[in-house]
């Protein structure tokens, strides 16, 4: 008994250290593999997919950036603009003056209010793609990216340095690139890789970091004090 025991004993340890060589060896092969060049067909894979088709969300989500973004303050000064124009039918005496005053105060106040579904009406009437339905595809690999619409190539980036501007909020990315393309990719419309990743791997890849670009009034709110301490500081410094 003792001797079958012993041998058991001796039969369960080789299979141990068998074991754990075999664990041994992949582990050395993986770190191999980690010390290795990227593959030619692990370079061309896409890792980040997007379909996608310009609708009226994509089309209202690129007037909201253009708005806040590119043109910030201008609907506040519209609507200030129309007050100060309107203001002066209060006290004005003569009946053309006042009325002047109102409808072109009116006017501005009405636009900068909804200047944005203004220009998401006249866009509707006139891009070709929201007409026609066009489907846009964006494949990102580890080193490119290739942007087609309804399966043709219509523009690339060679490399992730050419990326020149970077922003998000809830529910899209924008993504601007050195031949002044500009694509919108929505959060919901990830084919392939995870949305929520997508932000680090362009950091990682072209060290851009992505801008925030707050939705609610609140963290608009937030957003400019942060921003107004921060310039605080650097004047004081």
């Amino acid at each position: 008994m003792a001797k079958n025991k012993g041998r058991r004993a001796n039969v369960e340890a080789k299979k141990l250290a068998q074991q754990e060589a075999r664990e041994k060896e992949k582990i050395q092969q993986r770190a191999v593999k980690e010390l290795q060049p990227e593959s030619a067909s692990r370079k061309k894979e896409v890792l980040y997919q997007v379909k996608t088709k310009r609708d009226a969300d994509v089309i209202k989500a690129y007037i909201t950036f253009t708005y806040r973004v590119l043109h910030p303050g201008i609907t506040g000064r519209l609507i200030f603009a129309g007050i100060l124009i309107a203001a002066p039918a209060v006290i004005a005496k003569a009946l053309w003056l006042k009325i002047m005053c109102l409808v072109v105060g009116g006017l501005l106040i009405l636009l900068g209010l909804f200047r944005q579904y203004i220009s998401l009406a006249l866009t509707k009437s006139k891009d070709e793609a929201y007409i026609k339905g066009t489907e846009f595809t964006y494949n990102f690999t580890l080193t490119d990216a290739a942007f087609y619409a309804d399966g043709q190539l219509f523009s690339t980036l060679s490399k992730y340095k050419d990326i020149t501007s970077f922003y998000y909020d809830d529910d899209f990315y924008y993504l601007g690139i050195r031949n002044k393309d500009f694509f919108i990719l929505p959060k919901s419309r990830f084919t392939i890789g995870d949305a929520s990743e997508f932000e680090d791997f362009i950091y990682k890849r072209s060290r851009k970091t992505c801008k925030w670009i707050p939705t609610r009034f609140s963290d608009r709110m937030k957003l400019r004090r942060a921003q107004r301490a921060v310039r605080d500081t650097d004047f004081l410094n």
